[in-house]
């Protein structure tokens, strides 16, 4: 007798060799301009990109759609969950917001890169966002980060959640500003 389900196709078989987007992030805190940095902690780091991504991505791609824009800004808190100041919570891909939200912030800039993670005109699958935190803006033990998009707006919490990832504290005062780099691979 035949097996009934020999060469079916489950949904684990689907996804199983899909690659999924990735990130990168790397986070800078300094003095002075970005050209000519002080730099007085430096950190790189693989992302989270959560579930919701998926549905955010999808309805960016819809025809049609006007359900606001991509990636626009960047939100960063001092929430670390049952862990500790140096060592948070862990991620979670069903997160949907920052633990405990400080500051967020308009994405500065947008940048494709080639493959070397060299700057290109020409449209490719990695984008590169960067934003910096004047020394005014975001002060305090800063310890998870998120990337939203969508209707999101200056307002805390708003849009959508598309990367979420929790760091050992940065500690920054109004006396440094904070550069993040985070770079995604679709």
């Amino acid at each position: 007798m035949k097996n009934l389900t020999e060469g079916v196709i489950t949904s684990m078989d689907i996804y199983e060799n899909v690659p999924l987007p990735r990130g990168f992030v790397s986070i800078y805190l300094h003095r002075g301009a970005l050209e000519q940095r002080d730099i007085l902690q430096e950190l790189h780091i693989k992302n989270l990109i959560v579930a919701n991504a998926s549905k955010f991505m999808a309805r960016r791609m819809r025809p049609g759609a006007s359900w606001g824009a991509g990636i626009t800004h960047l939100e960063v808190g001092t929430g670390f969950g049952t862990g500790t100041a140096q060592t948070p919570q862990p991620e979670n891909p069903l997160q949907t917001a920052l633990k405990t939200p400080l500051f967020r912030k308009a994405i500065s800039s947008w940048t494709y890169l080639d493959t070397t993670g060299t700057a290109t005109a020409v449209e490719t699958n990695i984008l590169k966002l960067t934003t910096n935190f004047a020394e005014s803006e975001a002060n305090g033990p800063l310890v998870e980060m998120g990337l939203f998009g969508g209707d999101a707006v200056n307002t805390l919490g708003s849009g959508q959640m598309f990367n979420y990832k929790t760091v050992p504290v940065i500690t920054k005062n109004n006396t440094m500003q904070l550069t993040i780099d985070w770079k995604l691979s679709f």
